[in-house]
């Protein structure tokens, strides 16, 4: 048995390659725990073109060809597996993912797999591995968690529970990656950079928010002890990685929590390692701040969205414009940058109405970030159109008012950040497109007036962002 769990390839595409794919690393940490040496595989990176990736799968010649995919990266996903079935006829397809699991009739549609995880996928890919070794083509029917064809017809078994202690999962398989190809954001502090997952799920519901893998059963959330979240820390740091982004929707969902897991990095004493995290604004305080800066948690990133009270309100975020500022105002004090995430646009629905963001928010938006910023309250900011992901509660009220400029499919199989795919009743798309150039240009200038970022991370992203002033 040979798998190859394998990214789509990005090399010459405007997709992300910055990380590797940790969901794939925890099934290949799975296989590797599960079955020792009975089983092979090799994990094949983002870093290349499509030609290049058929000649590496070729090469390998695996039993399972294993890649999982986002709505956002369909239409790449879906041409790599064409071409790796056109290379490898005999080859046993196998995906899952936020977009399989939000859409799986659809994507099975798309593409005839061999089998598609939905949900959580480390013990159900275990499962299949172990029926394959023992058949080629074996009865998937008591496999919890999968759709699969039968004689063409589409078939779901019933969910896979989550897995109850994430301790129990076994690590990511790292000594599959070379990390000298992920250069971390941090321009001087070091060279290498990881992204380890501390937490899964959100037990928040924001209408934007695609999360179709964790909000699929309950709980929404779950959590690591943060003596297992040290250990792979101190697996990263003997690996040469000085960066390391603490992956979670929001670390300080438990200030408790939060606060002991940054006490147990700390008495890990190095100094030379440095972290990222995502918070939510309403739980920053200053004392939190200084105790993040203590770890060297060199930028927090702050899922801000809007500046305006009643979007928030409206979308679901639990949060305030106040609560905002006085978290980045706390962070910025003690040493720490702070990166705004932010989009134009939000719609969400109240008592059977549509409601959406108007363009005097939006103005208003921008205005606010221009205000923070001078006042070295935020470093650093994202703008994109605000779009409706399967998965999201955003995707269901697009297609019960019929927001879409066309079919709902090419939100993903033609996803373009700097489109907006939504048709807002009164407002005209030339005006939407002035306001996302405005704010595309503001967060570049950000970027080279506040510095500290190692550009070689981020060349790509800025220059589709670039290029999209003059679509």
């Amino acid at each position: 048995m040979r798998i190859l769990f394998a990214d789509q390839p990005v090399k010459g595409t405007n997709i992300d390659g910055s990380y590797s794919n940790l969901g794939l690393l925890y099934l290949a940490g799975t296989i590797k725990h599960t079955f020792g040496n009975d089983v092979q595989f090799d994990y094949l990176g983002p870093k290349q073109t499509l030609n290049e990736h058929i000649n590496s799968v070729k090469k390998f010649r695996p039993t399972i060809y294993a890649a999982g995919f986002t709505s956002k990266s369909t239409q790449r996903a879906m041409e790599t597996f064409r071409a790796v079935k056109e290379a490898l006829p005999d080859v046993k397809i196998i995906t899952g993912g936020p977009h399989p699991t939000a859409m799986p009739e659809e994507v099975m549609a798309e593409f005839p797999f061999d089998a598609l995880g939905i949900g959580e996928g480390e013990q159900t890919f275990a499962e299949l591995v172990r029926l394959y070794l023992e058949k080629s083509s074996p009865d998937l029917s008591s496999v919890a968690g999968i759709a699969y064809l039968a004689d063409g017809t589409y078939v779901r078994n019933p969910n896979r529970p989550l897995i109850a202690n994430l301790n129990d999962i076994p690590f990511p398989a790292w000594e599959l990656i070379d990390f000298k190809e992920y250069p971390g954001m941090h321009l001087k502090k070091q060279p290498i950079e990881s992204s380890l997952l501390i937490s899964r799920g959100c037990p928040f519901y924001c209408a934007f928010c695609s999360q179709p893998i964790w909000k699929l059963q309950k709980p929404w959330l779950r959590s690591r002890s943060a003596e297992n979240i040290c250990e792979e820390i101190e697996l990263l740091y003997s690996r040469g990685v000085r960066e390391i982004y603490l992956s979670s929707d929001e670390m300080n969902f438990s200030t408790n929590w939060a606060i002991k897991l940054c006490e147990a990095i700390r008495r890990l004493n190095h100094k030379d390692l440095y972290f990222q995290c995502n918070l939510r604004a309403d739980k920053v305080t200053e004392e939190f701040s200084k105790l993040l800066a203590s770890i060297n948690c060199w930028m927090i990133h702050l899922g801000i969205e809007s500046a305006n009270d009643r979007v928030l309100n409206g979308i679901g975020k639990s949060v305030t414009v106040s609560q905002i500022e006085n978290a980045a105002i706390s962070l910025s004090k003690a040493g720490i940058k702070v990166f705004a995430f932010m989009m134009l646009y939000q719609a969400w629905e109240e008592n059977d109405k549509l409601c959406f963001e108007t363009p005097e928010e939006v103005k208003k938006s921008l205005n606010w970030a221009w205000k923070m910023f001078h006042k070295k309250a935020i470093s650093y900011m994202s703008w994109q159109f605000c779009t409706p992901m399967p998965g999201a509660r955003l995707f269901r009220i697009a297609e019960k008012y019929n927001l879409y400029h066309g079919a709902s499919k090419d939100v993903w199989m033609k996803f373009d950040e700097h489109e907006a795919c939504m048709d807002l009743p009164g407002i005209s798309m030339s005006l939407m497109k002035r306001q996302l150039k405005r704010g595309i240009l503001m967060k570049d200038w950000f970027i080279l007036r506040s510095g500290g970022l190692n550009m070689k991370h981020i060349w790509q992203r800025g220059w589709e962002n670039f290029t999209a002033l003059f679509k």
